[in-house]
């Protein structure tokens, strides 16, 4: 059983960092995670987070891949749920919903070139079976060596990721 991380210290850790997200997971938790997808597939620019099509530069009558996918324990639990949006994959990742490795991981195995910039992180709600249980949540933007870009919202699971109400609350998002 999976328990929830000790202190808010590890959560700011995680969302303050400019690394791979996925990296610092499997740290934390000393497990390695696989990813599933969901769902993925071309949406208008207009139908995006409107913070995903401004960041990637997406203009009206433009499309962008959207894929919805969760970060999964060894046992299956859900640890992060995820919306990662792209105009093309980076070098070194396929960008196919058929691979069960995370994108970080990918794209640290590729040895491509990457820098995350952090759009915001603090509070909002889970989607799990639990109404209105506050998670932490983390948006960035990953740009590759490549000049390819790709949009992340990610939520993580309370369960395995502390969500403590000293964090700043979600501003303005539609988490």
């Amino acid at each position: 059983m999976h328990t929830t991380l000790p202190t808010a210290g590890a959560t700011r850790m995680l969302l303050s960092s400019d690394g791979s997200t996925t990296t610092l997971l499997e740290a934390l938790l000393d497990e390695r995670l696989a990813v599933r997808v969901d769902t993925q597939g071309p949406v208008p620019a207009g139908q995006l987070y409107p913070r995903a099509a401004q960041a990637l530069g997406l203009k009206r009558g433009e499309e962008a891949i959207e894929r919805r996918s969760a970060l999964l324990a060894p046992d299956g639990s859900v640890v992060s749920v995820n919306v990662v949006v792209f105009a093309a994959p980076p070098d070194g990742w396929s960008g196919s919903a058929d691979d069960d490795a995370p994108l970080g991981r990918r794209l640290r195995e590729a040895g491509t070139r990457q820098h995350r910039r952090i759009l915001s992180s603090g509070l909002a709600e889970w989607p799990g079976e639990v109404a209105h249980q506050t998670c932490a949540y983390k948006e960035y933007v990953i740009s590759c060596g490549d000049e390819s870009q790709l949009y992340v919202h990610e939520k993580f699971n309370p369960a395995f990721v502390a969500a403590r109400t000293s964090l700043p609350a979600a501003a303005g998002l539609a988490a």
